[in-house]
């Protein structure tokens, strides 16, 4: 039953008018609130400096604030790209931020073109990820660094893990293609990729790993016997539910 409401959800989602109509309500990441956004900035200090450099962060949703305060600590320049958009004109105009939307694939920068790319629970959203990474490492300077933190968990049950605890991970269950028929139109659908995957995408691209944490979910490390479809998953991948990396482009290219 669930399975068909859903389809039918993503269905109208793919409909431009309702899924504008649908934006309105959506919430999205930090929601410009104040403690998330200094949450999410000692993140990033924790791995790199804004002073100077050229940011891109991808995928704000309704929040501008993180490359505010980056633009306030010293950044020569702020751009912020996203899939959909949440700002009018107006409303960027004044903030001495670029804000362009994008279709989630080729990224509308130059090659070589920004020191820092941040993304906060962004990346799993991607519908291209291997490409994503791949735009990423193009357009940053040799030296540059990517700092982002990965949401592994299925998005349709944040807020719901008291009263389902065993569905962290829900997404898991279902095969590729079914799971797009369910979710790919909807801002709940997440990529499924596993730590490991993005660590290999990653390499793959030609980034050097500078840090690496690994967040595991309490819930499924409980249940994980009684959760069959993880099984076939590494143990690590399968009850890593954040995944927070800074990488490298180094100087030297092999």
């Amino acid at each position: 039953m669930f399975v068909a409401v859903d389809i039918l959800q993503n269905i109208l989602m793919g409909i431009r008018p309702l899924a504008r109509l649908a934006q309105r309500y959506h919430s999205t990441g930090l929601n410009a609130d104040p403690d998330m956004v200094s949450r999410v900035c000692n993140i990033y200090s924790r791995f790199v400096s804004t002073r100077g450099k050229d940011i891109l962060e991808i995928g704000p949703g309704q929040t501008l604030e993180v490359l505010e305060r980056a633009l306030a600590a010293g950044a020569r320049s702020c751009t912020a790209i996203d899939v959909l958009d949440y700002f009018s004109g107006e409303q960027v105009k004044g903030k001495q931020i670029s804000y362009e939307v994008y279709e989630g694939k080729d990224m509308p920068l130059a090659t070589e073109s920004v020191d820092l790319i941040f993304s906060y629970t962004a990346l799993e959203h991607a519908r291209y990820p291997s490409v994503t990474v791949q735009e990423c490492f193009r357009i940053l300077r040799p030296g540059g660094m990517l700092v982002s933190v990965i949401d592994l968990g299925d998005h349709s049950f944040y807020g719901k893990n008291k009263t389902y605890p065993d569905r962290v991970f829900d997404c898991l269950q279902y095969p590729e293609w079914l799971w797009n028929l369910m979710r790919w139109n909807r801002s709940s659908y997440v990529n499924r990729l596993r730590q490991s995957d993005w660590l290999r995408l990653f390499n793959e691209a030609g980034f050097v790993a500078r840090a690496r944490e690994a967040t595991v979910s309490d819930h499924t490390v409980r249940l994980y016997e009684q959760l069959p479809y993880l099984h076939k998953y590494p143990y690590d991948d399968a009850v890593t539910c954040m995944l927070t990396v800074c990488m490298e482009k180094p100087v030297y290219l092999p």
